[in-house]
């Protein structure tokens, strides 16, 4: 494996320069609509004052919600008059019975578990959509796998609007995502993969 990353032919990059710097970041204000900003303030992230594009106290909806959110509200009925989505579970008691039933609750400390299912429900989802559950940090809501999702394992994807492995990175060549944190493109990088695939005997 050493001597493949050490290899001149990709100068030590397993991906050949073809990894995408922008698949895994927050969206920005544009496609931004006014359904989107009445949706997203449904579930508390507000607007910092009337006509900002900043949310309030800077807490930002996770990639994986605000996408879930821009599709809904291009569906004919998929978003309710009072702003929340129109789907099973999507109300905040709801989500919030998700949230604190969830398995990964199971694993954090007895005085952690109680702090979160003390926690008032609106708050306890407004953490876990924005990707930070105070006390739980590394835990975010994921609407592309249904339930809790550790952020060191679990990444969303912009371009292909979905939750991916951590090992999984998003080619700008073919502009899918690949599996394999230290594997070439197998459609972009067919001479990379190929002598991959011959150093790791597969």
């Amino acid at each position: 494996m050493d001597d493949y990353l050490n290899d001149d032919m990709w100068g030590g990059d397993p991906h050949h320069g073809m990894e995408s710097d922008s698949a895994g970041d927050p969206y920005t204000n544009r496609g931004r609509t006014e359904a989107v900003w009445y949706t997203l303030a449904h579930y508390g992230f507000r607007r910092s004052a009337p006509g900002s594009n900043s949310f309030e106290g800077n807490v930002a909806p996770s990639t994986c919600f605000e996408s879930f959110v821009r599709k809904m509200v291009k569906q004919q009925g998929g978003v309710l008059d009072n702003g929340e989505i129109n789907s099973h579970g999507m109300s905040i008691k709801e989500l919030a019975h998700t949230i604190r039933t969830n398995h990964q609750i199971g694993y954090l400390n007895g005085r952690t578990q109680k702090i979160i299912q003390e926690r008032a429900g609106v708050d306890l989802v407004k953490q876990a959509l924005s990707g930070e559950i105070k006390d739980a940090e590394d835990l975010f809501y994921s609407f592309c796998r249904g339930g809790l999702e550790q952020s060191m394992c679990t990444w969303h994807c912009r371009v292909c609007k979905k939750c991916k492995d951590w090992r999984d990175w998003h080619c700008k060549g073919c502009n899918k995502c690949q599996y394999g944190a230290m594997i070439p493109c197998s459609n972009c990088s067919v001479r990379e993969f190929a002598a991959w695939k011959e150093a790791n005997g597969c």
